[in-house]
């Protein structure tokens, strides 16, 4: 898979052929097809899930240690958003031109939803555990909303430079925290 990506890097989503990847990860083509059986359209899927499964490590691996959730919010989304501008697979993610790679995703996306949406839902309790965040959210649907929310300004920033941290913050704490924040004491 790591193959794969140097060859769209290269080659671009559209370009790259078994054979590029063969190339590039230095074996046969014929040892392409052990791996991925049914050919580029499982190497594209699976390529593409893995990507993103990485992306998702990167960005809890970078905010493990943020104290609280505005901040990791805040920082999740500024890092989130370097890393899909610097990532073909990534940036591409949101091309309409690129419909290969993004019908590709979908059969993931559920999983991945759940998997943010279960990491964001214990951090919301914790926070409600802190006072930080009113004792009357409901997390489960929070965390939903925060997902959608997080993999919509992620995706489409909609003119907000998210690489910036004060606009960052901004959308964090109007967009996406207004209505979760515990009231000052």
């Amino acid at each position: 898979m790591a193959a794969t990506i140097r060859a769209v890097e290269q080659c671009g989503v559209r370009g790259f052929s078994l054979e590029d990847v063969a190339a590039a990860a230095g074996v046969s083509r014929t040892t392409v097809y052990r791996y991925f059986p049914d050919g580029r359209q499982q190497l594209v899927e699976q390529t593409a899930t893995w990507e993103i499964g990485r992306f998702w490590r990167r960005l809890a691996e970078a905010v493990a240690d943020v104290p609280d959730l505005e901040d990791r919010l805040v920082t999740g989304l500024v890092i989130g958003r370097k890393l899909m501008t610097r990532s073909r697979v990534l940036g591409s993610l949101m091309d309409a031109d690129f419909l290969e790679l993004i019908a590709a995703v979908q059969p993931s996306e559920p999983l991945i939803h759940g998997v943010v949406r279960d990491y964001l839902r214990d951090e919301l309790e914790r926070e409600v555990a802190r006072g930080n965040v009113r004792d009357d959210v409901d997390t489960e649907y929070a965390a939903d909303y925060l997902t959608r929310m997080i993999l919509s300004w992620l995706g489409s920033p909609a003119g907000v430079d998210l690489t910036d941290e004060v606009a960052t913050r901004e959308v964090v704490r109007t967009q996406l925290l207004a209505g979760l924040i515990a009231p000052s004491q």
